[in-house]
């Protein structure tokens, strides 16, 4: 079961990693080209839109999540009764889900203007091309989007991850073909909703093939008991998670302009295109993870949790030294030094990015074991207090003071809160103080690779691309270096070596 889980693993991260990449270069290519052919307030529009529209998909309410972990149980047990019950409510939910979100999205379509503050592009229709946007967010739960969850309860990701691969690709050239060649901003998006609808289709060809028991039983929309709590907790959780994602960009857009949230927006392109990938490393994990709990005793995950969390801190270490070395020299060539922020608010960027992703390991344990609604009031103080300090230092400080408010509110209500619970009411024989040894251990460590690789990548003597290439070798070595010497003789390193050999003799065997 171990060598099952881990092969699982390995194959969704592997399949996930490469959808990531995809996902992070081509629609890089296309936000350059739409910069460079359309103008900064066109990528600052896309990201007020796409903000508008995550809060809206709020109505999803975590629904996904909360049917995927009540098909662990029944995926394991094989009892293809229960699962269709489980798929066939999730499509009734997705139906009503779906009509939320275009009855909300359509109410706002009045009130665009007022979220812009200064001017905004006069060659396309404000309305029409928020309608586009509008269409693409809903499409899917209208289509198949909800058989997603019999793969990633069946540890089968990788599947659904391929078929977005191999679209995303013909979308994000298509899409550039148009920018370059009609610089029609209506097709391109256009382009974008054929691209989601042909994902859905070919994601419901695949369920069918992989699981041909599945039917649709006509059940009357009655969420169990059980499910709805976590329904609840999950609810709390989206709306906190909207606050925080979300609201940055609103709030920068009505204090600042269009122009402001494009240079934000660049940057939190790069940081979320990073922590995309750290998500697919966690990701891939989350059915294996809530599989070993299911099978396992509570010493044997905690034991788990803190090897996966020395290995994922050496990956998001490196992530976090290579945003502070590479981001403004990248940022120059890219956009200008006109679009550059202050280096203060590009370091806490990587301070941003490395206090979040201290979460992901841990929240796979949090879903595994369902206790969402256990830490309902952790997810409430986290959405008030961002969402005030988002207002009131984005007001004083502006782009400055919102990144400041969300790493204060990740900190201690995310961080803290919430591994408080987890061991309160499931690692109850364990010791929290022994997990915060090893996880500030880590911080430790990557702060050295950051000061030495920083202080190094700053003295070179060469610019532009050279000056680039110089700072990727630095942030692959250094910090890479350090860390290993750091973890070589504590007393995780064994078992992260013995996962690690695991997982390679998968890949070459694969291979």
């Amino acid at each position: 079961m171990e060598k099952s889980r881990t092969k699982n693993t390995t194959r969704n991260i592997g399949a996930g990693l490469v959808n990531q990449i995809i996902s992070i270069v081509l629609p890089f290519i296309n936000r350059t080209a739409i910069l460079w052919t359309l103008g900064a307030e066109f990528t600052g529009l896309a990201g007020l839109f796409s903000s508008i529209l995550n809060v809206l998909n709020i109505a999803e309410l975590g629904f996904n999540t909360a049917i995927v972990y009540s098909l662990y149980k029944p995926m394991a047990d094989k009892d293809h009764q229960k699962i269709c019950e489980i798929v066939s409510l999730f499509r009734k939910i997705y139906v009503i889900v779906g009509t939320v979100v275009l009855v909300g999205g359509l109410a706002v379509m009045p009130f665009l203007t007022k979220l812009i503050n200064g001017s905004y592009p006069d060659t396309i229709n404000l309305y029409v091309v928020y309608l586009l946007y509008l269409i693409n967010s809903v499409t899917s739960y209208y289509l198949f989007a909800y058989k997603e969850c019999l793969l990633i309860a069946d540890q089968r990701q990788d599947v659904a991850k391929n078929i977005r691969t191999i679209v995303n690709v013909a979308r994000y050239l298509m899409q550039l073909l148009v920018l370059v060649v009609t610089k029609d901003f209506y097709l391109y998006l256009i382009v974008a909703i054929a691209g989601t609808v042909i994902s859905n289709l070919l994601i419901q060809i695949s369920t069918l093939k992989h699981y041909p028991f599945y039917r649709d039983i006509k059940t009357r929309l009655k969420i169990p008991a059980d499910l709805r709590k976590q329904i609840g907790g999950l609810v709390i959780n989206k709306i906190c998670d909207t606050f925080r994602n979300s609201f940055d960009s609103l709030i920068i857009s009505s204090f600042i302009g269009l122009t402001a949230t494009a240079i934000y927006g660049n940057y939190y392109y790069i940081y979320s295109a990073l922590y995309g990938v750290m998500l697919v490393i966690c990701n891939a994990m989350s059915a294996s993870v809530g599989n070993s709990i299911v099978k396992n005793s509570e010493e044997v995950n905690y034991k788990h949790m803190l090897t996966f969390s020395q290995i994922f801190a050496g990956i998001m270490g490196s992530f976090t030294v290579a945003m502070a070395c590479l981001y403004q020299p990248f940022m120059k060539v890219w956009a200008g030094e006109e679009l550059l922020l202050p280096t203060f608010d590009m370091l806490l960027f990587c301070v941003y990015f490395y206090v979040i992703n201290m979460n992901n390991i841990r929240n796979q344990y949090i879903s595994g074991n369902g206790l969402w609604w256990k830490l309902k009031w952790s997810y409430i103080a986290e959405a008030l207090a961002n969402l005030g300090l988002n207002f009131v230092l984005g007001k004083l400080f502006g782009i400055t003071g919102v990144i400041l408010a969300t790493i204060f509110t990740i900190f201690v209500f995310n961080y803290l809160q919430r591994n408080y619970i987890l061991f309160k009411k499931y690692f109850k024989h364990q010791n929290i103080w022994e997990f915060y040894r090893e996880q500030f251990y880590y911080v430790l460590l990557t702060a050295i690779g950051l000061g030495i690789s920083y202080f190094i990548s700053e003295g070179l003597p060469v610019e532009g691309i050279l000056n680039i290439a110089f700072r990727v070798l630095i942030c692959l070595t250094v910090p890479n270096l350090i860390y290993f010497v750091g973890i070589k003789y504590t007393k995780r390193y064994r078992d992260t070596h013995d996962f690690m050999k695991r997982i390679r003799r998968i890949i070459l065997k694969r291979g």
